[in-house]
C-alpha cells in the first residue's frame, strides 16, 4: 500500500486532496478535470474524495476559498508593513507579484481559470472587491480623494498590475524586482500629486 493510500487523519487527508486538486485543476483546467482524475492523482478512491467534497464544484470552491484567504493575508501584510505611502505602494506590488510567481497554481485558480460556475465567479469577484477596497482604503489614508476617485485610481493600479503579470509570464528578461521598481516609480510618480500627508 502506498503512503498516499494509507489512512490519514481527516484534516490531513483533506489538505492532501486540496493540494493535489489544485495542481490538477491548474494544469488541466476546470472543464477537463474530473473527480476520477483527481482521485487517481491523489492515490485514493472516488468514495474517499467524495467523503470530503460533495462535487467537483464543491472542491473547486474550497480551492478558491483557500487561495483567496492566502492572497488576502499576503496583501494585508504588505499594506500593513509600513506607514510610508511610497513604500506601501512598493510592498503591495512586490507581495502581489511574488504571490503570482511563488504560488502559481493558486494564481491560476483565482485569475486564469476556465471555470464559469456562477458561485465560483461570485467568490472571485468578491476577492477582487476586497483587494480593491484594501487599496482604496490605503489611497484614502494619505490623499484627499473621495471614494469614487480613489476607486477609479485603485482599479487603474490593479489593472496595470494585471498587465505586468502577463509580461512576467511572457518576457523572461523582466523579473519581479524589475517589475516592482518600474511600476512603483510610475505609480508613485502620479500618486504623490494627490498626497496630503
Amino acid at each position: 500500500m502506498s503512503s498516499l493510500q494509507q489512512r490519514l487523519p481527516r484534516e490531513q487527508r483533506r489538505d492532501q486532496l486540496v493540494g493535489v486538486a489544485r495542481s490538477v485543476f491548474a494544469t488541466r483546467g476546470y472543464r477537463t478535470t474530473s473527480m476520477d482524475t483527481i482521485a487517481e492523482a491523489a492515490g485514493v478512491s472516488k468514495p474517499v474524495l467524495y467523503q470530503h467534497f460533495a462535487s467537483k464544484q464543491d472542491l473547486y470552491l474550497a480551492l478558491i476559498d483557500d487561495s483567496a484567504a492566502h492572497l488576502d493575508t499576503t496583501l494585508d501584510a504588505a499594506i500593513g508593513s509600513t506607514t510610508d505611502p511610497h513604500e506601501k505602494v512598493r510592498a503591495t506590488y512586490r507581495s502581489y507579484f511574488e504571490f503570482v510567481v511563488s504560488h502559481r497554481e493558486e494564481f491560476v485558480i483565482l485569475f486564469n481559470s476556465d471555470v464559469y460556475e456562477p458561485e465560483a465567479q461570485d467568490r472571485i469577484r468578491s476577492l477582487r472587491e476586497r483587494s480593491a477596497s484594501r487599496v482604496m482604503t490605503a489611497l484614502k489614508s494619505y490623499t484627499d480623494l473621495d471614494d469614487i476617485q480613489a476607486r477609479l485610481l485603485c482599479r487603474t493600479l490593479i489593472g496595470t498590475a494585471e498587465v505586468v503579470i502577463k509580461q512576467l509570464e511572457t518576457t523572461p528578461q523582466i523579473d519581479v524586482d524589475t517589475a516592482v521598481t518600474l511600476l512603483t516609480q510610475m505609480s508613485w510618480g502620479g500618486l504623490q500629486s494627490f498626497t496630503t500627508k
